[in-house]
């Protein structure tokens, strides 16, 4: 079995000083390194499969280069889970190619509290309950990054659907007589903001368990709140008289002839990193709140 090189091994077939080899692999721009001895060290160290340890680079940066996400698992409704996963998968693909590892952070009902004795330098939260987000807050004392949030402290980033402006689109294709099939949403006030002047007869919450109000919606206006919502009650609604609020388009609902309004969740995910950047590095914008 091959000895896994080390910083030394790197340094001493580049012909440089260890710490140099460290400033480099810690991406030190604060340093006076020549462009040609950076591109030797990188090369040596991709020669040699070197790769600095997490306990190393934290020591280096003072950061752990690690970022959390925390999640609602809502254990009535997989759609909504299923939505959540592909934002998370989302989050995790821009990190990876920043270079950061991420730390999952979910709350269930098995599993009340993420908390972790690893380190992290900051937190993307994905729709939790007010109770949850008031326990991450005071678990981990690191900028908090809220998407699909609405948090009653204006010191907190939170970066949310314009659902007003959407709704407002959605009911001039379909009229003003109308129902909607919703996800359901952890956020308490979030879930409040978006049905916020809508009369809650009008609303109906669609869970693995409770798909009864699907059966009759052939003959109604119907606008519908989530992809895979939508999916649930394509075979009983009316392509003629619905229309779906989602983050994507799947073919089955484009052959069904459906109007689809875009709910953009790789702006928001870009704008949740960015903030989170800038937050890492002490760079705080004058704003707050981002409906996107």
């Amino acid at each position: 079995m091959n000895k896994k090189a080390t910083v030394k091994d790197v340094a001493r077939e580049a012909g440089v000083s260890v710490a140099t080899v460290s400033y480099i692999m810690n991406n030190r721009t604060d340093m006076k390194i020549s462009e040609a001895t950076r591109k030797k060290v990188l090369q040596i160290a991709n020669l040699l499969d070197y790769t600095p340890s997490h306990v190393a680079k934290s020591l280096a940066t003072g950061r752990s280069n690690v970022i959390g996400i925390s999640y609602h698992l809502n254990d009535r409704t997989f759609a909504r889970n299923l939505e959540i996963s592909n934002m998370v998968n989302l989050l995790i693909r821009r990190l990876n190619r920043l270079g950061y590892d991420v730390m999952y952070m979910p709350f269930q009902s098995d599993c009340p509290c993420p908390v972790s004795g690893r380190t992290v330098d900051a937190i993307l939260a994905i729709d939790l309950k007010e109770s949850e987000f008031s326990i991450l807050s005071n678990s981990f004392l690191v900028p908090v990054i809220n998407i699909d949030m609405i948090i009653n402290d204006p010191l907190f980033y939170q970066i949310y659907t314009d659902f007003s402006k959407l709704l407002k689109k959605a009911v001039s294709v379909v009229g003003d007589e109308f129902i909607i099939l919703s996800n359901t949403f952890a956020n308490e006030n979030y879930r409040e903001y978006i049905f916020s002047g809508i009369d809650p007869e009008k609303v109906f919450f669609i869970s693995d368990s409770n798909k009864d109000c699907l059966k009759n919606i052939r003959s109604k206006k119907v606008i519908i709140i989530g992809t895979y919502t939508a999916l649930a009650a394509c075979g009983y609604a009316n392509p003629d008289n619905t229309v779906i609020i989602g983050y994507n388009q799947p073919d089955i609902l484009i052959a069904g002839g459906f109007h689809f309004i875009e709910n953009d969740i790789r702006k928001k995910a870009n704008l949740a990193i960015n903030i989170l950047l800038n937050s890492i590095d002490k760079k705080f914008d004058v704003d707050h709140i981002y409906k996107v």
